[in-house]
Order: C-alpha cells, then structure tokens, then sequence
C-alpha cells in the first residue's frame, strides 16, 4: 500500500481519537474548616436529615410532615422524577435489538394493451384480461440492532441516570424548602400568638393608667393632657392589636397553601396558644467538604455537571462510524391475476455501515452546544458550591449572635420582671402608688416581647442553619456527588 492510500486512514484516525474525550473541568475549590467556627465536629446525618424533630414540638413536627406529602411543588418534583425515569429507560433501550412485526400489501392494475403470442413461454403466465392485477403481500418478524461499538449510546444512558439523580436531589430539595417554609411559617404564627397575648395585657394595663389618669384628674392633680396621653397610647395600642391580628391570619394562610388545604384549616388547628420552639441541641456544622455529599442542591448540579459532561462525550462519539445488523423471518405473497399465485417463507440477513463525518458540520455543531452546555452546568456549579459556603458562614455567624442577643433579652425580661414584683410589694407596703406599679409592669411586658422576638429569632436562624447543611439529605444516598467530592478532597 502506498504512503498516499495510507494517509486518508491515518488522518481519520487521528481525527477521531483527538474529539474522542470531553473537556476536563477544575476541580471546586473548598475552605479546610469553617471561618466562623473553629473545631467544628462531624454534623449528625440522622439528625439533619429531619431536624425539625430537634424542636421536641410534636404540632411542628406533624404540620412539616403533612405539608411533605401534600405541597404542590413537592408533588410537582415527583412527576418531574417519574418523567426522568423513563427517560432513562428510553436510554436502555437503545442498547438493546428492536422488534417490529411489519406487514404490506398492494395491489396494481396494469392494462394488457396486447396479448401474449400462442406458443409463447408466457402465455400460460399472462391472463387474456384487458386489465391484469398484480398482489403482492409480505408478513415479517425483523430485528434490528445497531452495536454501540464506540459507546455513544452508553454514554447517553448513563448521561441518563445522572439526569434521574439530579431530579431525585431537587425532589429532596423541594421537600427541604417545603420543610423550611413550613417550620418558619410556623415559628411566625406561635410568635404572633405570643406577641398578641402580651399585646392585650399591655392594653389592659394601658386602660388601668387611663383609669387612674382620669380619677388623678378630677382630684385636681393631673391635666387633662395627661389623661388624653394615657388615653391615646390606649388606643395606640388597640390599633397595634387589630394590625397583628391582620399579620396572624396571614401566617395562617401561608400555611394553609403550604399544606394545600382550604383556608382557615390552620386557624382552626391551631387556636390555643403555645411558646415559641427551640432546638435545644447543639447544631455541628462538620467540615465543609460534606456538603457536597448532603446539600441537595449541589447533588443536583453536580448530577447534571456529570450528565452534560457525558453529553458532550456522546456528541464526540456520534461522529465514529457506525454499524447496524438487521435479521427478518416471515412470509411472502404474489398473485397476477387469477392466472398465477404463489406464496412462500423466506428469512435475511442484513447489515448496514455509515460514517457520519461526512455530515461533520452538523455534527460539530452538536458538539460545541454540547460543550456550551456542559461549560454552563459547571458555572451554575461553582455558583451553587459559593452560595452553599456562604449560606453556612452566614448561618454560624447569626446564630452565635442570635444566642448572645437571646441571652441579654432573657437577663432583661428577668430584671424587669423583678423591678415589677419589687414595686407591686413596695405599692403593698405603703411605699409605692399604683402608678409607679403600673409603670413597672409595662416596663416588664416590653421586655417580655423582646425576648419574644430574640427566642423567634434564634428558632428561625437554627432552622436557616439546619437547611444550610443540608438538612433533609440521607448521607448514604449522596452517590451522585462522589466524584467531585473525593477530588476536592485529594
């Protein structure tokens, strides 16, 4: 053979072989350790996964439960897993042979314009009909099968189940949120519930000092300003009550829609009373690295990073030559006329070859949309690993602070509380007047709504926390993660 019959083959060769691989991405970069949290221990994957428990309420524990089963968007993310599944069994399929059972059958009619010579070898096979019909029928079982020899229809599969892996992380995602959503919902309406007990107690001290105003003053020891004043923040604080009362009903819908039931359900549920929840358990971040193997978010994008990565590869192979066999069994028919018919079994074999780099600039423009694809799953990646970092950081810092700030509020609700008592036994004794008295349990009822405030606060940052590391996650099921977790772990 000579160097001229050589290079065509060499050329295709080496062609073929330099878009035989996908573009290798960096691997993500990741802290050692937490910045606002030294020595952080190994989270509990039990625990994160339903931390809602940690709250010991079980009311909160059965609405997160309700609304996992019956949110719409939890619902939504199911059907997009189910429409994933059989999109890789779709893929599946194309390793295996097809069957098709095919049949046909037509018939003709062609005009005699002249007959057939007597003696002639086709006068016995040519009807004397001014118009002849032709039949003919076939019947088959056939089989193809096009051999995968360069793996672009693997690649499509397992392409395939990453795509599967990545809706089964955003379901868990969904119910995360959904979970969230639901236990801060919750949080705001014992907090309201809260707020609004404390709010009619401040009202009815607030008639008490308009009852003593107005008894000072017609003792001739007050002005009528003061008791107008006492009268007006009275009525202020009515005002607030019928404004927190609109927030109550709100946080009750909100939860209503979150449960997909008819309005009011949850007012109705939940009437009484009840302090605000917190996780009395210490909350461990772990290491940074884990939240590749837990956040469903980064399982998800790391899932369609691996998917739009094994696209890419398929894209590249499309263009290898490719090599399809056909085998059918069956039986077929003729008949001309009246004069001749015959019917008989027959059986082929078949093969088909193409080489697609003929059609190369329809391809290669396949492979760059893949590339463009697979460049845009690794930026959402990167994106979606940052946010996740900061969303951490930013959890651990609120809750240290938060649980100063609930600290202090407690400690100032305590001396408030002590100031009021000392002034009731103080009024008791001859000491104090009524006014005194009521100024101190005012006092006490302020403080009291601010440590109300700073407990929702630190509930809310613990559930802000909890979602941040991935609560909701089995760590055993964070298989799709693997890949880029052990390579930023090297």
């Amino acid at each position: 053979m000579t160097a001229k019959a050589l290079a065509a083959p060499l050329l295709l060769a080496l062609a073929l072989s330099a878009c035989s691989s996908a573009p290798q991405y960096a691997d993500p970069q990741l802290p050692e350790g937490w910045f606002s949290a030294a020595g952080a221990q190994a989270a509990d994957a039990e625990t994160l996964a339903a931390w809602w428990r940690q709250f010991d309420d079980p009311q909160l524990t059965a609405l997160v439960s309700r609304a996992m089963q019956q949110n719409h968007d939890v619902r939504l993310a199911m059907a997009r897993v189910t429409a994933a599944r059989a999109q890789l069994r779709q893929s599946r399929a194309g390793l295996l042979p097809s069957f098709d059972l095919p049949g046909s059958a037509s018939r003709q009619w062609v005009e005699n314009d002249q007959d057939a010579e007597p003696g002639s070898p086709l006068a016995g096979f040519i009807p004397d009909d001014d118009v002849i019909s032709v039949d003919t029928w076939e019947l088959a079982l056939q089989a193809t099968w096009e051999l995968d020899l360069f793996g672009a229809t693997r690649a499509r599969r397992d392409s395939a189940a990453r795509q599967l892996r990545s809706a089964e992380a955003q379901t868990v995602a969904a119910r995360l949120a959904v979970a969230s959503n639901t236990a801060q919902g919750y949080l705001q309406m014992r907090a309201l519930q809260g707020q609004r007990a404390l709010l009619v107690e401040g009202i009815e001290v607030a008639r008490e000092l308009e009852r003593i105003a107005g008894l000072l003053f017609h003792a001739g020891e007050v002005t009528r300003l003061d008791v107008e004043a006492t009268s007006a923040e009275r009525a202020s604080r009515e005002a607030d009550l019928d404004e927190l009362d609109i927030h109550l009903a709100e946080a009750q819908l909100a939860l209503d829609t979150l449960l997909a039931e008819p309005p009011g359900s949850t007012a109705a549920r939940f009437a009484a009373n009840a302090p605000v929840p917190l996780a009395e358990q210490r909350i461990a971040p772990g290491q940074p690295i884990d939240l590749l193997r837990r956040r469903p978010d980064l399982i998800a994008e790391a899932a369609r990073l691996d998917a739009a990565e094994l696209q890419s590869l398929a894209a590249r192979r499309d263009l290898f030559p490719k090599l399809a066999v056909q085998a059918a069994v069956g039986r077929s028919g003729f008949a001309l006329g009246d004069a001749v018919s015959s019917a008989s079994n027959f059986a082929r074999v078949g093969a088909t070859f193409g080489l697609p780099l003929l059609d190369y600039p329809r391809r290669g423009a396949a492979i760059d949309l893949a590339d463009a694809e697979g460049e845009t799953a690794y930026v959402a990646f990167e994106q979606a690993l940052a946010r996740a970092l900061e969303e951490v950081e930013r959890g651990l810092t609120r809750m240290a602070g938060q649980q100063r700030r609930h600290a202090s509020l407690s400690r100032t609700r305590e001396h408030r509380e002590r100031a009021h008592r000392l002034a009731q036994r103080s009024y008791e004794l001859g000491e104090a007047n009524l006014s005194e008295v009521l100024d101190a349990q005012r006092g006490a009822l302020q403080a009291k709504r601010q440590a109300l405030e700073g407990r929702t606060e630190l509930a809310t940052a613990q559930v802000a926390l909890y979602v941040a590391l991935g609560g909701g996650w089995q760590a055993e099921a964070a298989d799709a993660a693997a890949r880029p977790a052990e390579k930023s772990a090297q």
